[in-house]
């Protein structure tokens, strides 16, 4: 009496109350749907006691007479869309009498006034019920219901209904979609520029805007580092250390970079490259690098944690990130102080002023991720850890001393250059750094007596193994 049966591609199986009937891709489903589309785990069907109830996941969209649901009890045949309104149908239905359809009614499926019209699907049992079933019914809609969408003999029912079809506000905002970050993260970039030119048209602060479009584009740049990277889950430790990383460049940036660089700043002479390495690019570099040295050393000897050398690269860029930030609001607020609306100067200004914004804090990253795939690489393998560590730090100063260098020649393709061999490294670094560490575990040279030679974590593990092991 209270059996279910599912039917997908032609074939029907039978449910005992009690059975959980997974729907997705993944092999262990009850309904296998070998659809790309369709996810491992995108839907189920359980016995709550009282009756069958079709709950969506949350990994794809599932849709019952063209509305997206969550929740759907099983009191009349359901014909199920996966992904979406017109995705792989599964049909879904109790046993018995139960399964009979109103007079009138497809056999095999919703009848065509049925999916076009919602009214005329709550009729036939097509449509999805809420949790509680007395909520849909006309005569029982409270003060905070919307009516049922009139019926095809009401006045506007052709209006009414069509509206009711494209304009579906109400299953949108019960739309379990919203629960993934990219959605909403794009609504906000989409509103951020002209949040912005509201917020900071009568501001007199000269930093505001260098503030406001960095930490605009920060964001948007560690997804795309995350991605090249890929250093596993995010857990709270790595983003607990992130934090910290973040706090210390700010803290060291006007304490310690700006003094080392006024203390020795001798780059008055463009053909003299040196001042540039050891007056600049060492100065920052080193002001990155240190918070993710202090961190990895901090785990690896106190809490006896080790990071895969990835997540020691990603960390890098999130402090290369912070300090951009900070040094693109100091530039772009001078480049907006110094332009007195001279037409000359102004498109030069303006496109300075992007650069900073919306590249510094990328460039910074770059550099300091490869610095810290050596620090990560130095910690985990003691044998050569200082020259490890110390070459990570010192190719980068080199990189940032020829790209600042490169900026004060009259020709600036050689600054492209130098910006080009940079991510070309780095992009090197995100694609074997798995490679790499492998050949320095297994190489006598760097892995000397390590802790971890016999654990590594590289990229064709499973996912779930990424991250944080203790040695």
């Amino acid at each position: 009496m209270n059996e279910l049966t599912v039917t997908f591609a032609g074939q029907t199986r039978t449910f005992e109350p009690g059975t959980d009937v997974g729907i997705g891709r993944s092999p262990h489903n009850a309904i296998v749907v070998a659809d790309p589309m369709v996810s491992r785990e995108h839907a189920k069907v359980t016995w709550d006691g009282q009756a069958w109830v079709l709950d969506d996941l949350g990994k794809g969209r599932t849709f019952v007479g063209g509305m997206a649901v969550g929740s759907v009890p099983v009191r009349a045949a359901l014909e199920v869309r996966l992904v979406s309104p017109l995705g792989p149908a599964v049909r879904i239905a109790l046993a018995g009498p139960q399964d009979a359809r109103p007079a009138g009614g497809a056999a095999a499926g919703p009848s065509a006034d049925s999916a076009a019209s919602p009214a005329a699907g709550a009729a036939a049992g097509d449509v999805p019920a809420a949790a509680d079933e007395d909520k849909h019914r006309p005569d029982a809609a409270g003060p905070d219901q919307a009516p049922a969408p009139p019926t095809a003999d009401s006045p506007g029912a052709d209006l009414a209904t069509a509206v009711h079809i494209l304009l579906p506000i109400r299953s949108w905002l019960k739309d379990p979609g919203w629960r993934q970050g990219s959605r909403l993260l794009v609504i906000a970039y989409g509103l951020l520029p002209s949040l912005f030119v509201v917020a900071f048209s009568t501001t007199r602060d000269a930093a505001a805007p260098g503030w406001a479009y960095s930490l605009a584009i920060a964001p948007l740049w560690a997804i795309a580092f995350w991605l090249l990277i890929r250093p596993g889950h995010i857990t709270r430790l790595i983003g607990g250390i992130a934090t910290a990383i973040v706090v210390a460049v700010l803290i060291l940036l006007p304490v310690m970079t700006l003094p080392w660089e006024n203390a020795v700043d001798n780059t008055a002479d463009p053909h003299n490259l040196l001042p540039w390495i050891y007056g600049a690019g060492l100065a920052e570099e080193v002001t990155k690098a240190l918070p993710i040295l202090i961190a990895a050393l901090a785990l690896r000897w106190i809490w006896k944690i080790t990071l895969d050398v990835r997540v020691w690269m990603f960390l890098g860029t999130i402090a290369g990130l912070a300090f951009g930030v900070r040094e693109s609001v100091l530039y772009t607020s001078s480049y907006i102080t110094q332009g007195n609306h001279q037409a000359g100067v102004a498109i030069p200004l303006i496109l300075t002023f992007a650069l900073r914004v919306f590249v510094d804090g990328f460039q910074h990253a770059v550099w300091a991720g490869i610095a810290a795939f050596f620090i990560g690489i130095g910690v985990n393998y003691r044998r050569r850890r200082i020259p490890l560590i110390l070459f990570g730090i010192a190719l980068p100063a080199v990189l940032h001393g020829l790209n600042d260098w490169s900026l004060q020649l009259a020709s600036h393709w050689l600054w492209i250059l130098i910006e080009a061999l940079s991510l070309f490294l780095f992009i090197g670094y995100t694609m074997s750094a798995a490679t790499i560490e492998r050949q320095v575990r297994d190489t006598p040279l760097f892995r000397g007596e390590s802790m971890i030679m016999d654990r590594a974590v590289f990229a064709d593990e499973p996912p779930e193994r990424h991250g944080a092991w203790r040695g």
